[in-house]
């Protein structure tokens, strides 16, 4: 099972995807943790959506979205961060499509396309593996030995 969580390929398209979407949600993590304005809108989001324990997700996902981000950056066990990544941006599809209240939505564009473009950045990570520069690309390596060109 290990081996085919891990098993990617050298693909430098999918490295770039995998990377960007790291980053982005390592940022918007931080954000959530630190910034009064996306603390705020965060808070507003999810009194607006009516999720039950509202205050365990307001620090639970953060912490998790900047975990994901973290994995993915390095590339490591990128399909399960990927799988992940899907249901959080799914909801956040919701929260876009249901919530009308602009304060819930700083530095975000009116239309909801931000979650369905990380949507299918995961999707293509899940498919494919890490691809290039990935912890699982190196992990691949040593279990296939020469077979799998790092570059």
């Amino acid at each position: 099972m290990k081996e085919r969580v891990i098993h990617t390929s050298p693909n430098k398209l999918i490295g770039v995807y995998r990377i960007l979407l790291g980053i982005i949600f390592t940022l918007v993590g931080s954000l959530k943790l630190t910034s009064n304005n996306f603390q705020h809108a965060w808070c507003t989001q999810l009194t607006e959506i009516e999720i039950p324990n509202c205050i365990l997700f307001f620090w639970m996902i953060p912490i998790l979205e900047i975990l994901l981000g973290i994995a993915l950056i390095l590339g490591y066990l990128s399909r399960i961060a990927a799988i992940t990544i899907v249901p959080i941006m799914m909801v956040a599809t919701k929260v876009y499509l249901t919530v009308g209240n602009p304060e819930a939505f700083i530095a975000q564009p009116d239309e909801a396309i931000l979650p369905p473009l990380m949507i299918m950045l995961a999707v293509l990570i899940l498919v494919f593996g890490g691809g290039s520069w990935s912890v699982d690309l190196k992990m691949s390596y040593k279990k296939w030995g020469s077979g799998v060109n790092l570059e």
